[in-house]
């Protein structure tokens, strides 16, 4: 968790620096290319890591080389696929710059695929300090290069650059630090086995990453670089902003796991896990939604104020992700994630087709309808969830996700929604939560010092 708030530290400072300059067109250009790249890597990296890092006992050293191979055969087939499909994502794009940033980001493919292997040795062996430091160097030197490539005035181009040069410093130092280097094998067997995990482990996040698309192939043909740009930053920013929902996600899996055999113990930890996620990524939302306005252009500049015009849309999709979390991860745990790949199946096409009608209706805005129209899809993670292990209460957690959802549409709709929220926590079932809370503290502060 430390290591994720200093990450976000300096990206906030980073971003600053590169946004300033660059511009929200400049931006949508290296936006596009990126997300593009993004989901090609999902589709490269196809649950290896993963399943070298389950592994029971000692894996195999063969085991490591056969993953080499396949990473390395995967980077070439993709790297040669994007090139060669380049010219016409960019035609279909359209979005100027698009075309010379993605030449060269994708040279990034082949360096962070292989350096999976390496950076898995370091995760079984629980070495997080190593982690640490080649996340923070690696961090470090993309935007020292990103920084000074913007300033000299190399475009968005720049920032793919940067990317290159991060990736290539993470699998130098994943290697160095984990004491190896990349060894070729291929054993038939093993490569079946990381194939099947692939397909069960990975299809789902195969579907989900395709929201990554909607932003340069649905916006930017429309609407150009600059609405692409202007996304981009609001999904960077809350993706900022919402990081405990990341970190909470990787706890609960390895909590829920202790309790999955317990039924009840399991839905009453979704259930206060769903609460939690609220109070804390929603309390993270409403305080920039009601300050953004003046923190944008401050930190940012005049040409990204457009960003809070967007923001509450896209946020009300990141505010119910967020207690949604607990079931991706308790259907996780006991391995039920083809049924996530079911709901994410009705998620994408709806925040696809929303998008793909309402952008041309009403600008960049149309993205964010697309966002809320998805939402419903949620309600089959819930089918799946209770059919497995019951319902969770959802009392608690609906009060507090419509008025934070009303507190975030204040511009909108008033000033006295900004109440709402303070009303909702002020109510008597709220106030019994969070002394429920406050005696839960109380209580281990005090066995700590006994």
């Amino acid at each position: 968790m430390v290591r994720q708030v200093l990450s976000i530290g300096l990206k906030i400072v980073g971003v600053m620096l590169i946004t300033r300059a660059l511009g929200p067109a400049s931006y949508g250009a290296y936006v596009s290319a990126f997300n593009i790249y993004q989901y090609a890597l999902a589709l490269g990296s196809a649950g290896i890591g993963v399943y070298l890092l389950r592994q029971e006992g000692e894996v195999a050293e063969r085991a490591f080389r056969t993953a080499y191979t396949v990473l390395a055969i995967l980077a070439v087939v993709l790297t040669l696929s994007l090139e060669l499909v380049r010219a016409w994502l960019a035609e279909w794009v359209n979005v100027e710059g698009f075309e010379g940033v993605a030449a060269i980001i994708v040279l990034a493919l082949p360096l962070q695929l292989l350096s999976t292997p390496a950076y898995v040795r370091l995760e079984r062996a629980l070495n997080y300090r190593a982690i640490a430091f080649l996340e923070t160097t690696s961090q470090v030197g993309y935007y020292v290069v990103a920084i000074s490539l913007v300033w000299l005035d190399f475009g968005p181009r720049a920032l793919a650059i940067a990317w290159i040069v991060q990736q290539a410093l993470t699998c130098l130092f994943a290697h160095i630090l984990s004491r190896t280097y990349p060894k070729f094998a291929f054993d038939l067997s093993i490569s079946k086995a990381m194939g099947r995990y692939a397909v069960s482990f990975s299809a789902a996040n195969w579907i989900w990453q395709l929201r990554m698309l909607i932003n340069p192939m649905i916006v930017g043909p429309v609407l150009g670089a600059q609405a692409v740009g202007l996304v981009g930053m609001t999904i960077g920013l809350l993706e900022m902003l919402s990081i405990v929902k990341t970190i909470a996600w990787r706890l609960s899996v390895s909590v829920l796991g202790r309790v999955q055999s317990d039924l009840e113990r399991l839905r009453s930890a979704v259930t206060e896990g769903m609460e939690l996620q609220l109070l804390a990524v929603g309390a993270i939302l409403l305080g920039f939604g009601w300050t953004g306005d003046f923190f944008v252009p401050l930190l940012f500049g005049e040409r990204w104020a457009p960003v809070m015009d967007i923001y509450p849309y896209i946020a009300v999709g990141y505010l119910t992700a967020a207690p949604f979390n607990m079931h991706s991860a308790t259907l996780s745990v006991i391995n039920q994630n083809r049924y996530l790949a079911i709901a994410f199946l009705a998620h994408v096409p709806l925040f696809a087709v929303t998008a793909y009608f309402a952008v041309p209706a009403v600008g960049v805005v149309g993205y964010g309808y697309g966002e809320i129209a998805a939402l419903p899809a949620y309600a089959i993670v819930h089918y799946f969830l209770a059919r497995a292990i019951g319902s969770p209460d959802y009392r608690l957690a609906a009060l507090w996700w419509v008025a934070t959802v009303v507190g975030l549409f204040w511009k909108e709709i008033g000033l006295w929604a900004i109440a709402v929220p303070f009303a909702a926590l002020a109510m008597p079932i709220s106030l019994r939560k969070m002394m429920g809370y406050y005696r839960l503290v109380r209580r281990k502060k005090t066995v700590e010092q006994l």
